[in-house]
């Protein structure tokens, strides 16, 4: 009754059809479980219906004819990550090697001796997709009582089940570190092992943080660099407007008001400069994939393989704190670099500015 009277498709039409879309495929999946009797709903309820629908397949798969026959008796449902059931090939178009409704068998190994091998049939029911690499190409969801009787995970005994891991997402504001101290106060430290993400990839972090202390200091190279530039800049400003500042002295003008132009402008070029890299630079982060998937148009060549880096697309991150802070450093730096050429031409004498040549 759960099924439908009628099948979805023959075996005999779906070799003969041709390849039907994957949303075709999951609307009549869908239309095949549900109860005979809704075909008397109204099209406004199908409509709600449809709009609650989600569908996960949101890329087509050229050439898959497979239709799943639901029908046909099925093993216990499971939900393999999109990474295992794919591959891309040299063209870039990704390749499904199955699809829901296909058999598979997951087999794991005894930890007795001689070692044997436990297998069990479950049938692929979708596909989810986290974003990164690491789990979609690692990980399958099984039914934890299924997995458990095949692991030998209940006790004969009193039928209780086990686990042998437990994993707990926290809310975004959480504290990692303390929820896993009031943990481990809770649970002793001889039978429980309570870690957070940060402290199973301990080693991977450090060698970011590695990184970022390296780009850090290229940064603050490429500054001095370019403060280094402004010094040469306003030494030249001094040198040639010497004449100018010998007249400004001589109607008047004093040595501190001389420097304050000099620092002024110090200030409008790191202003400028800060605003223009600012405005830069955001924009090339909030775009970046869209930038990475021109370049590999472009060269045809993979930039950002999700399987290296774990990350379905490059992470940004724009913390306000941060981008405040160097544009402080900037400015500073401008007027920093500024402050030997305005003592320089404060202390010019206005005759013998007059007289430069």
């Amino acid at each position: 009754e759960r099924l439908g009277k009628e099948r979805l498709e023959s075996k005999n039409s779906a070799e003969n059809s041709p390849a039907r879309s994957v949303d075709q495929q999951v609307d009549a999946m869908l239309a095949a479980t549900s109860p005979a009797d809704d075909s008397s709903e109204t099209p406004s309820d199908t409509a709600a219906t449809d709009e609650k629908r989600t569908n996960p397949f949101q890329t087509a798969r050229p050439n898959q004819g497979h239709v799943m026959d639901m029908a046909e008796e099925q093993f216990t449902g499971i939900v393999p990550g999109i990474g295992l059931a794919s591959f891309r090939n040299r063209q870039g178009v990704d390749q499904f090697l199955s699809l829901p409704g296909d058999d598979v068998k997951i087999t794991f190994p005894t930890a007795g001796t001689p070692p044997k091998a436990v297998s069990d049939n479950f049938t692929i029911v979708d596909f989810y997709e986290s974003k990164m690499s690491e789990y979609d190409s690692n990980f399958v969801f099984v039914p934890i009582d299924a997995l458990q009787r095949m692991r030998g995970m209940i006790n004969p005994q009193t039928g209780i089940p086990s686990v042998n891991s437990i994993q707990i997402r926290l809310k975004p504001d959480a504290k990692l570190n303390e929820v896993r101290d009031r943990l481990r106060e809770v649970f002793p430290s001889d039978l429980y092992a309570i870690a957070t993400w940060k402290d199973k990839q301990g080693p991977l972090l450090s060698a970011v943080d590695m990184e970022m202390a390296v780009l850090n200091i290229l940064l603050f190279l490429i500054i001095a660099v370019a403060g280094f530039g402004i010094l040469a800049i306003f030494f030249m400003i001094v040198v040639e407007k010497t004449r100018d500042i010998g007249i400004l002295k001589a109607l008047g003008a004093t040595s501190s008001g001389i420097a304050g132009i000099f620092l002024g402008y110090g200030l409008f070029l790191g202003l400028v400069g800060a605003g223009a890299g600012l405005i830069l630079g955001l924009s090339i982060t909030w775009n970046i994939n869209q930038i990475r998937q021109a370049v590999e148009w472009c060269t045809g060549s993979r930039v950002f393989d999700p399987s290296i880096y774990y990350f379905f697309q490059i992470p940004t991150i724009v913390h306000p704190v941060t981008i405040g802070w160097i544009i402080v450093g900037a400015v500073a730096i401008a007027i920093g670099s500024s402050v030997l050429p305005a003592v320089r031409a404060a202390r010019l004498h206005a005759v013998e500015a007059l007289r430069h040549e």
